[in-house]
């Protein structure tokens, strides 16, 4: 244990040369984050649900026995927030989560280990909800090179894929949410979505 530069103690992964510098770096930011110490505390799966939990306090999308689909969704942060905030626990809304990876359960949400991209992911997706949705939202994050703009073309790219598989989920006025929103502003043209500070609005104008 070290102290930080604002006095905090940190803790230091020791590999001993069996571990990679980038796998001891992260371990180290995982373990030192207080924002993934505040994620076990709250009992949530990951530091990213504080994210869906600061843009819904603002845009309020996530409303009781609404249907909501996320993409990319394990390890399941995004998801269980949505569940507790729509209802889906008590019958009130449902959440759909879907994966490439498999997902331990969730209260209150159903999970679809299948990926988004194959051509029958639309229509499977709407069986099981029997219906359209309300919310799709997307926090994927795309493999990266170390070559900053390469990264940055390929994390547009999976928005873009995303958006366009939330144009064949959504209800009229369904709400599209992705991260990182710094970048999702490539999106404002070509899917038929309004725009409104990281928030998405399939068709219409936002309110």
């Amino acid at each position: 244990m070290a102290k930080d530069t604002t006095g905090r103690m940190r803790v230091q992964v020791k590999s001993a040369g069996r571990m990679k510098l980038s796998s001891k770096l992260w371990l180290e930011r995982q373990l030192n984050d207080p924002y993934v110490l505040q994620a076990k505390k709250d009992g949530l799966r990951s530091r990213a649900a504080y994210k869906i939990i600061e843009m819904d306090d603002k845009h309020r999308f996530l409303r009781s026995g609404v249907s909501v689909v996320d993409l990319g969704a394990a390890p399941g942060g995004w998801s269980q927030v949505a569940a507790r905030r729509v209802g889906s626990s008590d019958g009130r809304g449902q959440v759909i989560a879907i994966d490439l990876l498999e997902m331990p359960e969730i209260d209150g949400v159903t999970f679809a280990q299948m990926d988004f991209l194959e051509d029958g992911a639309p229509a499977k997706l709407k069986e099981m909800m029997g219906g359209l949705a309300d919310v799709v939202m997307s926090d994927m994050a795309a493999n990266t090179t170390g070559h900053r703009k390469t990264d940055q073309l390929r994390i547009v790219g999976l928005v873009e894929d995303a958006a366009a598989f939330a144009c064949e989920v959504l209800k009229p006025g369904g709400t599209f949410i992705a991260q990182p929103q710094r970048l999702v502003g490539a999106l404002r043209v070509g899917h038929g979505f309004s725009w409104d500070a990281g928030r998405f609005r399939r068709g219409g104008r936002l309110t």
